[in-house]
């Protein structure tokens, strides 16, 4: 009876051990999001002038606090806008821009992004922060490529082991002053000087979804 118990004792013991050892964490995430934008430049803005946007994201996890991103949206400024100075003519200014944004940034989260039981810091959701630089793409009368300084804030939950809602907000500080596609426009009073913050500025919101890729081994006897 005693040997039969030291034996159930020690499968039990085996079978936890190789399900610990065996938990997986991921090296990247590949996703869709759509959602809203919104840019700041040379005219009046609209009430709630908010255009759509679709897009893509790429992470590369290095830890569980810090991963690279990649995000790829699509969106536009369209409509009727007025000049933000009477004295430049035309007063209405009619803008169909289209804009592809590409940002790579560092991202840190404030949780440990990976749920295992016995790491007293994990959690199954996190808000992050996030900083890089990025290009836009301007479709209008012109092909135009324009720098710019991505910034943001996001929330992700994990809805199962590999699957992830995403919300994301990005602010874009253009390097340039020319999102609206109209050399008319664009620091046409000469008053920007080399203050970067004068630039046009462009936003997205989106909410969306990951799914985990490329499996790694968890050296949980090593893990914080």
């Amino acid at each position: 009876m005693l040997k039969s118990s030291r034996f159930l004792l020690l499968t039990i013991f085996c079978l936890v051990n190789i399900h610990v050892f065996s938990q997986q964490e991921y090296t990247s995430e590949i996703g869709i999001h759509g959602g809203g934008s919104y840019f700041l430049g040379d005219v009046n803005l609209k009430l709630l002038d908010i255009q759509p946007d679709f897009g893509l994201l790429y992470r590369y996890i290095f830890n569980p606090r810090i991963a690279l991103q990649a995000d790829f949206n699509h969106t536009m400024i369209a409509g009727d806008y007025t000049q933000r100075n009477s004295q430049l003519s035309p007063a209405a200014v009619r803008i169909d821009q289209n804009i592809n944004a590409l940002d790579f940034s560092f991202a840190f989260n404030f949780f440990d992004y990976v749920k295992y039981d016995y790491v007293m810091k994990s959690s199954n959701h996190t808000l992050y922060i996030f900083l890089g630089v990025g290009l836009a793409h301007l479709h209008a009368n012109t092909h135009q490529v324009a720098a710019s300084l991505p910034i943001g804030l996001g929330y992700k939950f994990k809805l199962a082991n590999r699957l992830h809602l995403n919300v994301q907000a990005t602010h874009r500080l253009m390097l340039d002053d020319n999102l609206e596609g109209n050399p008319d426009l664009n620091n046409a009073l000469g008053l920007n000087g080399t203050n970067v913050l004068n630039n046009d500025h462009l936003g997205t919101f989106t909410v969306g979804l990951s799914y985990s890729m490329f499996k790694k081994k968890c050296d949980c006897l090593n893990y914080k």
